[in-house]
């Protein structure tokens, strides 16, 4: 590798060189506001008189099997697409006569030297050529001056402003020029021994600019020729971008392929992708990895835009996705997977989304914390295919699994949920789980349907407090002299809230004007509003009453689920070091789970040292200031009396383990919490206990 410092045009000029964006590397992407930053920087180089402005790096390499005169651009696309842009702009304004330069040869000079190839005889050749999502348009842009069909094109929105920018210049198209030519680069050339993917990740450590996917693509295809690249890019990845095409889906979506090809249900962080993947990839052939990407995406933009199934799954899935439950896509994807590799029934799958909307929702309304379901998510569908026999239903094996987990990943009974259900203050809960709420109950599963949720978002239906949120005196007289405290409790809740397309005309209305207005209650044709309009008045016992019919209205919408799978033998117990609540006395440990990888341990003293050694490898410092900090009793510096329960984890770390199970644990927990680990990093799993014979 060797670098020197050199005007850009320098290294753009010549007939001899050809500049290739490869595959691998993003689309253009600069925007607005950097095109404007660099065109404000050359005027202020001709206002000033500056002799030169540093522009960034090139990294370039020779193309493998190409000509001897076309390189590579391994780094500084953006820099070097912008400026022929700009080259574009100046010679189509002088073209057309917009404007004009002292140098009459000026458009042809920028024609020639940089833009199109003069000495190639077979056909036009454009020296710079940007891959396959781009170079339509830009090659349209140096043919006719402007962008046809290409005009939502990033490459035609720059080119355009350049083109006006130029057209209404203030300063002289010579001098203008004059200040591109002392854009100062850093060139970098890649000999043969050296790595290109390595200098690209060096270059691109921040990670500010590109995306985990970003160099998960330069990963893959860096190291091939050409042809290869061309071709893979072509047959997998192309597709694999165009199914993955929104907002950090395609991060998300290779998160959860690596998520659902590890054994131990790993969940890289959002952060770590790129690495995880490198990891997953290590001696494996590529073209097998993106094949499955590939069939991968495809199903992940199925489940992006509910297409997964009949009209019945679908209905589910475009709900989940509506609560915006990412968290299940990793299951998902292994579970429509085996799917169709067994041909599953539609019945089925319908009936597994069915339970796993019911298990999150209850969760929900039950106030359980989402961030423990990622773990859970990540390992269910591998630990239902390890306890299903042959002839054991898919879904009863997944119920089984969920109904019996603890602690906080417990499916609530009905009795919890419904309680907690009819309390709950919905209409403080997010906009779209108080909508879904209403559509469920409105509708729950008949076939003739009020589509509540996209009523709500086109804006013609609303929720409607039936007692008002302000009271007037009539409300306050009605409700009795205890309207205060009645106010307060029910408000909010589900008792109290319903659907209207009227909510403005209702405001604070007496009761009988919203039931018995042209468009009140009793004339809607929305099954919540005929219960309510039954009434003739609205205190707290027709609010005990509707209550109590929302809870029983509540079960039968998402129901607690039945199964007759019952397992061989009994399951250990999962719980994480986190988990405060759980007896740690008496239980015996199998193995533990530190970050993925499951560990056999004999005892709770084998566990801390074998933990304390894994962590002290991850960063030893945050041990040793344990050991020498007077606080802590239990890590030390060296061997102390002991030696049957003093464990060495390191020569300058032993640990004190002769302590009973639930101080072991919150040691374990202590250390956990210092090297910043996660709910679900640092889990153990315990012997179940035996139960007890019947008599």
């Amino acid at each position: 590798m060797k670098g020197e410092d050199k005007p850009l045009l320098k290294l753009m000029d010549g007939s001899e060189n050809r500049f290739i964006i490869p595959v691998y590397q993003r689309n253009y992407d600069w925007g607005a506001s950097q095109c404007r930053q660099l065109f404000s920087d050359l005027i202020d180089i001709v206002k000033y008189d500056r002799p030169s402005h540093f522009f960034g790096c090139i990294v370039r390499s020779r193309s493998k099997g190409g000509r001897a005169d076309e390189f590579l651009v391994i780094d500084g696309q953006q820099r070097m697409t912008t400026v022929c842009l700009i080259f574009l702009a100046i010679y189509w304004n002088l073209k057309r006569g917009n404007i004009e330069a002292d140098d009459s040869k000026l458009a042809e000079k920028i024609f020639k030297k940089f833009l199109v190839d003069e000495y190639e005889t077979t056909e036009k050749k454009v020296r710079l050529k940007l891959n396959k999502e781009d170079r339509a348009a830009f090659d349209y842009l140096v043919d006719e001056g402007e962008g046809g069909v290409f005009a939502e094109s990033n490459v035609v929105s720059n080119f355009n402003y350049f083109y006006n920018s130029v057209k209404n210049l203030n300063v002289k198209i010579d001098d203008f020029f004059e200040a591109i030519k002392r854009l100062i680069v850093i060139d970098i050339f890649l000999g043969n021994d050296d790595d290109p993917q390595l200098i690209f990740e060096s270059l691109n450590s921040t990670g500010l600019d590109l995306t985990e996917a970003d160099k998960i693509r330069n990963f893959v295809l860096m190291g091939l020729s050409e042809d290869k690249q061309e071709e893979y890019y072509t047959k997998y990845w192309s597709f694999i971008e165009k199914d993955c095409s929104g907002k950090d889906d395609l991060d998300n979506f290779i998160r959860d392929y690596l998520t659902i090809k590890s054994p131990t249900g790993d969940i890289p962080k959002f952060q770590d992708v790129y690495p995880a993947f490198k990891s997953f990839a290590d001696g494996k052939e590529i073209e097998p990895i993106m094949a499955e990407m590939k069939r991968y995406a495809s199903l992940y933009n199925r489940i992006k835009s509910a297409r997964i199934g009949d009209a019945s799954a679908n209905e589910i899935m475009a709900r989940l996705n509506y609560l915006e439950l990412t968290i299940t896509y990793a299951y998902l994807l292994g579970l429509l997977t085996y799917a169709e590799e067994h041909n599953m029934t539609q019945s089925e799958i319908t009936e597994i989304l069915s339970c796993i909307e019911i298990f999150v929702f209850r969760r929900l309304i039950c106030g359980y914390p989402t961030n423990a379901l990622l773990k859970m998510f990540a390992t269910l569908h591998q630990q239902v295919l390890k306890n299903k026999k042959e002839e054991d239903s898919y879904y009863d094996v997944m119920v089984y699994l969920l109904e019996n987990r603890k602690r906080t990943v417990v499916f609530p009974k009905d009795d919890e949920f419904r309680q907690s259900f009819i309390e709950k203050p919905v209409y403080l809960m997010r906009p779209k789980s108080r909508t879904y709420i209403l559509d469920r109950l409105e509708n729950g599963n008949s076939k003739e349907k009020i589509y509540v949720i996209n009523n709500v978002q086109k804006g013609e239906l609303s929720v409607e407090h039936i007692m008002p949120q302000t009271l007037t005196q009539h409300w306050k007289e009605q409700l009795g002299g205890d309207y205060s405290r009645i106010h307060e409790e029910w408000l909010h809740t589900i008792a109290n809230l319903t659907l209207t397309g009227y909510n403005v005309q209702y405001s604070n209305r007496p009761f009988l004007e919203k039931k018995e207005d042209k468009n009140g209650f009793a004339a809607s044709p929305l099954r919540l509003n005929k219960y309510i309009s039954k009434f003739d008045k609205w205190t707290e016992a027709e609010m005990k009453e509707r209550q109590t019919e929302m809870g029983k209205r509540a079960l039968a919408v998402w129901p607690y689920p039945e199964t007759s799978y019952k397992p061989a033998v009994k399951f250990d117990d999962e719980v994480s070091v986190y988990d405060e609540d759980f007896v740690f006395k008496g239980r015996k440990i199998n193995s533990f789970t530190l970050t993925g990888t499951i560990y056999s341990v004999p005892d709770w003293a084998d566990t801390i040292r074998d933990t304390f050694k894994l962590l002290y490898e991850i960063n030893p410092s945050i041990l040793q200031a344990e050991a020498n900090s007077r606080d802590n009793v239990w890590i030390t510096r060296e061997n102390a009396k002991n030696e049957t329960y003093i464990k060495k984890v390191a020569d300058d770390v032993w640990v004190n383990t002769g302590n009973d199970t639930n101080t072991k644990v919150r040691l374990l927990r202590h250390v956990a919490r210092l090297y910043n680990l996660a709910e679900n990093d640092l889990v153990f799993s315990l012997v179940p206990i035996k139960e007890e014979s019947e008599n």
